[in-house]
């Protein structure tokens, strides 16, 4: 279970932070959210890698 549980979180995880890694993406998001939603989506995306790595650097 805990295999299937993590596998979810993989792709979750690829489906938020995927676009944010080309910029032609980058500038279909836009595009399609608009720029205040944009902003929003970055800084999310941003805040979550930081999270994320400051997690990894206190586990490790």
């Amino acid at each position: 279970m805990k295999e299937l549980s993590n596998s979810l979180a993989i792709e979750i995880k690829e489906m938020i932070h995927r676009p944010a890694t080309k910029i032609t993406n980058l500038g279909a998001m836009k595009i399609v959210l608009g720029t205040k939603n944009f902003v929003m989506y970055i800084a999310f995306s941003m805040a979550f890698a930081l999270a994320c790595g400051l997690i990894v650097n206190i586990i490790m």
